[in-house]
């Protein structure tokens, strides 16, 4: 799964990175720990087929919902169901994202303990998430966008710490998987793989990072 990650690298790169602007310098804040129920930045397809990137809230509230509390159980969604998941398939066919990261953590079982590991792409300063995200409104007529973080079966270097990863897409596909008049859903199924294991990184951190509250670079920095 993907249940923590960073975002440090700053507002140059990350526009480079995903061809978008913005003026909302709280955007492009370093995170060091975002987590479920925070306002991210998230990059998509807005009206007039502009792309753009504004905060939205981690964790998936699905438009015909009636209760917005589900929202922290679909902080994830799994590549192999989305066509098949009520939640997920509208959002799958129309509705696609990229979430900016620099990393993101893992932890391991060890009895009762549960260390954390830091992970990255080596060829990457700046990941692109594969994403979905939906509209949700309040009886009031009140808009809340929402996204969540698409995983897929773990490559065989974080298999020791948990069964899932989050999906990192390829550059190249950033134009189609963004596109919602892109409608290959065999082709977009199969940007969902595991990142290659010769391409990323992993190293233990601080616990601190176990609580959402913490946040700053020493949550990265390794741990002997």
């Amino acid at each position: 799964m993907c249940g923590r990650y960073a975002f440090f690298a700053g507002k140059e790169k990350i526009q480079e990175a995903f061809g978008v602007s913005s003026d909302d310098e709280q955007l492009f804040e370093p995170n060091f720990n975002a987590s479920p129920g925070s306002y991210l930045p998230v990059v998509l397809l807005g009206k007039a087929r502009i792309k753009k990137i504004g905060p939205l809230r981690w964790g998936l509230i699905p438009s015909w919902s009636k209760d917005p509390s589900d929202a922290y159980s679909m902080i994830n969604a799994r590549s192999e169901t989305l066509l098949e998941k009520p939640s997920f398939k509208k959002p799958f066919q129309r509705q696609r994202c990229i979430v900016p990261a620099s990393g993101f953590y893992e932890w391991q079982k060890m009895g009762k303990a549960k260390i954390p590991y830091y992970i990255r792409a080596l060829d990457q300063e700046v990941m692109g998430f594969a994403g979905l995200f939906d509209k949700w409104e309040d009886p009031k007529g009140e808009s809340l966008f929402t996204f969540t973080i698409i995983t897929t079966p773990a490559n065989d270097l974080l298999q020791p710490l948990h069964d899932r990863m989050p999906v990192i897409l390829k550059k190249k596909d950033y134009a189609d998987w963004l596109d919602p008049l892109y409608e290959d859903y065999d082709i977009l199924q199969a940007m969902l793989k595991p990142y290659p294991n010769e391409r990323m990184s992993l190293y233990r951190v601080s616990d601190q990072v176990n609580k959402a509250e913490n946040n700053g670079p020493e949550l990265i920095r390794p741990v002997v």
